[in-house]
């Protein structure tokens, strides 16, 4: 934190962009100020995506840029600008103010579905501060020129706080994670911890609106005239404003002023995009300080409107974002090793570091997962999570919690095949695969894959029950149609080798598993469309009735 003052107090230009307004739009909102704490500050796709589902993505172009130096004179009209583009270590701070509405369906399994959800609309405001020291990385021998395809963060501050209608949440980087990296060679964007793994909301207060690696990128390098405007690269764009990509955009910069110290810029204009598939309209308005004698971007100031269709991973969005940067260029490293982290150009991402931290908070269970998974439920007693890409459902994840068993009891593999058989009833075709393994964390895991049909689609089914010494157990089906079996790529044997209990006592209400089976049948979800899996009854020893089976992960909890 100490480090934070090296840069200087924010000046009153800094701290606000009141003064901008973008035509025909309320920057203020009408939803009503909330009391958030001013050290934490706010994302426009961070908090209100991580409350209901994920994130942002990035596409990066090249944009050629003169390497020459800017001589600039006093009172001079004409400017030519010219990033020093071998400057490659910069200390930057962002602070993030967002106000608007989130729109989501009341129940989420049923986004986009011929079902016609119900929608509501919530109101959000959020606050994200951050202050890292980043440094670009590039192959060796590429022109400095090229985009910049991965950079290296060490966070002094990654803070923020938001409320989405009456639900406040607060959400700070740990330490131990280790350098932070993005590469930027692939859509999305992929950030991941050299010595841990991100929760969702880590990564999403790590996505920002605004690439600070972009800025540069967003000065035009011809010789600019006072006012004239030059319209800015689709490319450019996408990558400054983390989309996917740009289909149209009228988005222009122009000189605004110019002497000796700074040249000012400003640019405004809409871009019809998409994130992650989802169609995307913003309309935004920056300003732009560019330091003739660090020859960089040294300030900007960005006001966005963003308006996005409801996902299946993501709820839709119609905010305003009031977003602060400033940079400043470094002689040599602060905090950062001297020598840069390894990346290697050639290959994508590593995978293990790809995995994202997933914890259903209700039944008391984590696991790493890949980040296809999203959690679209977390109940008591039971979560669902969906595993999408592009818009598209692979798979569906039931996690149910079971009554406790006796200590020392277990369910034989034998009598969970036959469960799994029973339950599935005339959607069962045939047992693919049975057998039991112990997980990393020390629990029995019974794995069980099954085939079938649902309403005329192949399907199949991959349950497993988990269990400890002390009788705790809870129950996970993946359910998916055959064309999806592959894009599952090991999901299954993830999650049985990495879930583990995170609270003591949370697995052990028959309470709320017995409330959950009276709400009645589950959606399952295929890619192609919804599945009904029909109810079924079983009894047991021990069960004063038939248990309600509202899904094929809701197998019979009867001691066998």
């Amino acid at each position: 934190m100490s480090r934070m003052n090296e840069m200087g107090p924010l000046s009153p230009s800094d701290r606000t962009i009141s003064t901008l307004t973008i035509a025909g739009l309320n920057m203020t909102n009408s939803t009503p100020d909330h009391d958030l704490s001013n050290s934490c500050l706010g994302s426009r796709r961070a908090f209100f995506a991580r409350m209901l589902a994920t994130g942002a993505a990035v596409a990066a172009g090249p944009v050629a840029l003169d390497r020459s130096v800017h001589a600039a004179r006093p009172g001079q009209q004409d400017a030519i600008l010219r990033p020093n583009l071998d400057r490659d270590l910069f200390r930057v701070r962002m602070e993030m103010d967002v106000k608007g509405n989130v729109n989501l369906t009341k129940d989420p399994l049923l986004a986009q579905t011929a079902d016609k959800p119900t929608k509501q609309q919530l109101p959000i405001t959020a606050k994200v501060a951050l202050d890292f020291e980043e440094r670009y990385l590039r192959p060796e021998q590429v022109d400095r020129e090229s985009q910049i395809i991965a950079v290296e963060r060490h966070y002094h501050t990654a803070e923020g706080v938001s409320r989405l209608s009456r639900l406040d949440q607060r959400t700070e980087l740990r330490g131990g994670l280790g350098t932070i990296v993005a590469r930027r060679d692939q859509l999305p964007e992929a950030i991941y911890a050299t010595d841990d793994y991100l929760t969702h909301d880590e990564l999403d207060l790590l996505r920002t609106p605004l690439a600070s690696v972009v800025v540069d990128r967003l000065v035009p390098t011809q010789t600019l005239r006072l006012n004239e405007k030059v319209e800015l690269d689709k490319d450019v764009l996408a990558s400054a404003f983390n989309l996917s990509g740009v289909a149209q955009s009228d988005v222009e910069i122009s000189l605004v002023s110019n002497d000796s110290k700074n040249a000012k810029l400003q640019f405004q204009g809409k871009i019809d995009g998409f994130a992650n598939g989802v169609p995307t309209q913003l309309r935004v308005l920056g300003k732009l300080t560019y330091q003739h004698s660090e020859r960089a971007v040294t300030w900007a100031a960005v006001a966005i409107h963003e308006t996005r269709e409801i996902g299946m991973a993501e709820p839709g969005f119609d905010v305003t974002a009031t977003i602060r940067m400033i940079r400043k260029p470094l002689p040599s490293v602060q905090v950062l090793s001297k020598n840069a982290v390894a990346v290697d150009f050639d290959a994508p991402p590593p995978a293990d570091r790809l995995l994202m931290a997933i914890d259903c908070e209700k039944i008391g269970v984590s696991a790493l997962l890949d980040r296809r998974w999203k959690i679209m439920q977390d109940g008591a007693g039971q979560a669902v999570l969906r595993m999408i890409e592009n818009e598209q459902s692979i798979a569906q994840c039931n996690l149910r919690s079971l009554p406790k068993y006796p200590a020392g009891n277990q369910l034989s593999l034998e009598a969970f095949e036959a469960d799994v058989q029973r339950t599935l009833g005339k959607q069962f075709g045939q047992l693919v695969r049975s057998e039991e393994q112990l997980s990393d964390s020390g629990l029995r895991v019974l794995h069980v894959n099954a085939t079938g049909e649902v309403q005329g689609i192949p399907i199949q089914w991959i349950v497993m029950h988990f269990s400890d010494e002390t009788g705790r157990r809870i129950q996970a089906t993946l359910t998916m149609d055959s064309e999806s079996v592959n894009k599952l790529d090991g999901s299954d044997v993830q999650l049985a080798a990495s879930l583990q209990w995170d609270r003591p006592g949370a697995l052990d209400s028959e309470e709320a598993t017995e409330k959950l089976g009276r709400e009645g049948t589950e959606t399952a979800s295929s890619g192609k469309q919804q599945l009904r899996l029909s109810p079924a009854a079983s009894s047991g020893p021990g069960n004063n009735g038939p248990e309600h089976i509202i899904s094929a992960s809701d197998l019979p909890s009867s001691k066998r």
